[in-house]
């Protein structure tokens, strides 16, 4: 089993914040009792069913979540398990209830089958919500356990499951790039019948896809997969944009629904750059500092004028469960805030986050709503690992800037505020094998590599600095660097090393 890193930073409350969520929470969801490499999407393991497996949105953010903490075998137990239940029309469940097959969910009039095998393909609300959830979700897990593993023998094996899962996000994709579900990962109120959310998150995992079939020399899958996501792209810019801001999603009677102020489809269409450069200009400034989508103060809400939703959003008397504050949509807010280069914004989400979760004994809930007097009340089950998974996420993805890349390469690009700059702060990653630990400030990365073979960095040095003026060295020795993208690339012997690169 790996060791558990902690990043060290300068905010000791999110340094044990981090800590809590991966061994209070993340890590004690796993029980290898249920099956080898099962998780639950509770720590307690008992909240939304004993032995009940979630592989789309859940199964992602956790699959990220135990990839960062070095727990790879697992992850990949994981995805074994829920492939076996991929159709061959390449559908994957939404959800697992081993032993429950026949069991019906679901308020009257809108029920759904669990299958004999118990898998649960399509939902019971309306519209079938959480469609175009599966197959996105999946691509993201075979870029990220390859990312973290450079298996190319798995890869072989397992990308034909992820083309697979995208054959069958074809065919409810249209001629003209709008990707069908009413929601993405919002059931209640259903989001008939383009999703904003699904039409980002779809092109970018299909980009995923793009630079994983490339690498194993397949272009004619490669092709095929960058057009689609490309049509996604051109008609959502084209399609949900109001003058000066996404819609949230387009119904089939109603049109164009946009009067709910901004919402988290303006996050997804930062985040994933699925809006042009003209439309960001326009966006990111409204989106930047709006406090209203902090339900009770909790990042992040779907909506920030969740009371004006009609009563025919809300179908078959459902109830308004997903206005709420969701640890899917802080995730999206990071991201975008890491693209646009928003560190303060980004360390502001993570004290709310963790000031809750501290108050909660370092557990949190499902669903955050405002209490209607500034307050925060909570819903769903106490350990839900939705937020932690995403805290951890966030910590190494947008805060540090760690990134896996496909051609082997660990990148550094961290989106940190100028308290991180003048304190240091830095990390320990375990992957295929090797260890790279470093610590950074503004005068550059010192570090030390344990590996098997040469080891590609690729650091992104603090804002005021030059990078083409980096020099490093290796042991004391003269390590020649190169400049790609306004980054530092350098590459560390096999072996035990020292290494530091002294910004210019």
């Amino acid at each position: 089993m790996a060791n558990l890193h902690v990043p060290d930073f300068p905010l000791p409350e999110l340094v044990e914040a981090y800590e809590r969520s991966a061994t209070q929470n993340v890590l004690a969801a796993l029980n290898d009792d249920i099956f080898p490499g099962y998780w639950s999407v509770c720590a307690d393991g008992i909240g939304h069913g004993h032995g009940h497996t979630f592989p789309s949105l859940d199964g992602h953010q956790m699959t990220d979540a135990l990839l960062r903490l070095g727990r790879v075998e697992t992850t990949l137990l994981n995805w074994d398990y829920v492939r076996s239940f991929q159709q061959l029309s390449g559908e994957l469940p939404i959800a697992i209830f081993p032993g429950e097959g026949g069991l019906v969910i679901g308020p009257p009039g809108a029920q759904a089958r669990v299958e004999d095998n118990g898998a649960l393909y399509d939902h019971w609300a309306p519209g079938n919500p959480l469609r175009a959830l599966a197959a996105p979700t999946y691509i993201e897990n075979a870029d990220a356990i390859f990312r973290m593993t450079h298996d190319r023998a798995w890869l072989a094996s397992d990308l034909p499951s992820a083309n697979r899962a995208a054959e069958h996000l074809t065919t409810f994709t249209s001629p003209d790039g709008f990707v069908a579900g009413a929601g993405y990962y919002v059931e209640r109120p259903g989001r008939l019948a383009w999703d904003g959310v699904a039409q980002c998150m779809a092109a970018d995992a299909l980009q995923r896809l793009v630079g994983l079939n490339r690498l194993m020399g397949d272009e004619a899958a490669a092709a095929r997969w960058d057009a689609l996501a490309g049509r996604i792209v051109e008609n959502f810019r084209s399609r949900y944009w109001v003058g000066d801001h996404f819609a949230e999603y387009i119904h089939p009677v109603h049109g164009v629904v946009a009067n709910h102020g901004l919402t988290d489809t303006d996050w997804a269409a930062i985040a994933t750059g699925a809006a042009s450069a003209e439309q960001e200009a326009i966006l990111w400034p409204q989106l930047r500092d709006e406090r209203a989508f902090y339900y009770g103060g909790m990042p992040t809400g779907i909506a920030t004028k969740p009371e004006t939703y009609k009563s025919w959003e809300l179908l078959l008397g459902m109830d308004r469960h997903d206005l709420a504050a969701m640890g899917r949509v802080w995730y999206l807010e990071c991201r975008a805030r890491a693209r646009m280069g928003d560190a303060e914004g980004i360390v502001e989400t993570l004290r709310r986050v963790a000031a809750v979760g501290k108050a909660s004994g370092w557990y949190w809930r499902e669903r955050y709503y405002d209490d209607g007097h500034g307050g925060l009340r909570a819903a769903g089950p106490n350990t839900y690992c939705e937020y932690p998974a995403n805290l951890i996420r966030i910590v190494q993805r947008f805060l540090l800037g760690v990134e896996f890349a496909l051609d082997g390469a660990l990148e550094i690009a961290p989106t940190v505020p100028e308290s991180f700059w003048r304190a240091g702060f830095g990390a320990t990653h375990e992957f295929c094998g090797r260890t790279l630990a470093w610590r950074m400030d503004r005068r550059g990365l010192t570090g030390e590599y344990h590996g098997d073979g040469p080891q590609r960095l690729v650091l992104q040095v603090a804002p005021e600095a030059d990078p083409a003026a980096a020099r490093a060295t290796v042991n004391g020795r003269a390590l020649p660097c190169a400049v790609m993208d306004g980054r530092v690339s350098v590459e560390l012997p096999a072996g035990e090393c020292r290494f530091v690169i002294a910004a210019g």
